[in-house]
């Protein structure tokens, strides 16, 4: 089911890559970002230039429909205040999702709770933020 669908959605143009490209882009899982319930995120490399964030998926049980929907969805939305997904890997059980890097830290650490830092929006920013699309 995931090869026929992936099959389908080549022409929308995020990237398929390998495992080992994977490995490649992240300096074999060198700098992590973050864990969470659905995988872990790490710090990756395309180029010189060209930051990304590689969330390794948790291996998922069913026939893939989780990762259809996270590929499908996310692929198609190009919005300024969304990263974008840039590539994906599916390489047998193995999948992973690359987003482009958000160098500011994820918006979770902005709308949860201040912190030491003063990095908490408020919720009359958030408000504001919703209404206008910012």
């Amino acid at each position: 089911m995931i090869e026929e669908f992936l099959e389908n959605y080549r022409a929308l143009k995020p990237t398929r890559y390998s495992y080992a490209d994977i490995k490649r882009i992240t300096n074999t899982f060198r700098d992590k970002l973050g864990q969470g319930t659905f995988g872990t995120v790490y710090k990756g490399k395309l180029s010189n230039e060209i930051f990304v964030a590689v969330k390794i998926l948790n291996n998922s049980k069913g026939n893939g429909e989780e990762f259809i929907n996270e590929v499908g969805t996310l692929g198609r939305i190009h919005y300024v205040n969304v990263v974008r997904l840039v590539g994906y890997c599916a390489d047998g059980f193995r999948r992973a999702l690359v987003y482009e890097f958000a160098p500011n830290g994820s918006l979770q650490n902005f709308i949860t709770s201040a912190d030491s830092n003063n990095h908490f929006l408020g919720w009359e920013k958030l408000q504001y933020m919703l209404e206008f699309g910012i």
